[in-house]
């Protein structure tokens, strides 16, 4: 499979216990203007099903409800790759390209 399709939607509910730092209830989306969780989905090319998240609360932002649960899982740790022979030097210019300034 060379892609997967990711993405969230507002589950709605009736309203549900839970105070945010600023006073905020949490699970209401000010985005929907309704209380309910926020659920990420990941799908194969064709529609079909991978994988559902658990559900944050309404007032969670998609990019942070896939940040928390679906993008580590997709992702893996970028290492470096330097071409054989190097040694972390800084590449010299070569004497032509020196002289042409």
């Amino acid at each position: 499979m060379t892609h997967v399709i990711l993405d969230g939607t507002l589950i709605e509910s009736d309203r549900l216990a839970g105070v945010r730092d600023n006073g905020n209830d949490l699970w209401f989306s000010q985005r929907h203007k309704t209380f309910g969780g926020n659920v990420q989905f990941l799908s194969a090319p064709d529609g079909t099903p991978l994988w559902v998240s658990d559900a944050e609360p309404g007032s969670t932002p998609d990019i942070t409800a896939a940040r928390i649960h679906a993008l580590p899982p997709c992702t893996k740790p970028q290492t470096k790759q330097r071409p054989p022979g190097h040694a972390g030097r800084t590449p010299r210019r070569s004497a032509s390209r020196s002289r042409a300034r």
